[in-house]
């Protein structure tokens, strides 16, 4: 049932508020609330795993991102990030 419900459903799907993506910590509530069993988050992730599902973070892309600014904000960090190492 674990495996359906993180594959098919989305987290506020099945009374999780506002949450699109599912977290260990949310894998771990919603088993307490389903089955009153509670899963530690490394013990969720060793489940997740037994079951042949991955764990990953969501990753976002901005779809009306400038691509002109976004460059520049890179250039402008690693410059940040060179002057500050410099700095130590």
């Amino acid at each position: 049932m674990l495996y359906d419900t993180v594959s098919t459903k989305s987290p506020d799907e099945v009374g999780f508020g506002v949450f699109k993506n599912w977290t260990a910590s949310l894998m771990c509530q919603w088993v307490l609330k389903e089955f009153e069993v509670k899963y530690s988050i490394n013990g969720m992730l060793d489940l997740l795993h037994r079951l042949k599902l991955s764990y990953t973070r969501p990753t976002y892309v901005l779809a009306k991102a400038d691509p002109e600014k976004q460059e520049q904000f890179k250039q402008d960090f690693e410059k940040v990030k060179k002057s500050s190492w410099m700095a130590k």
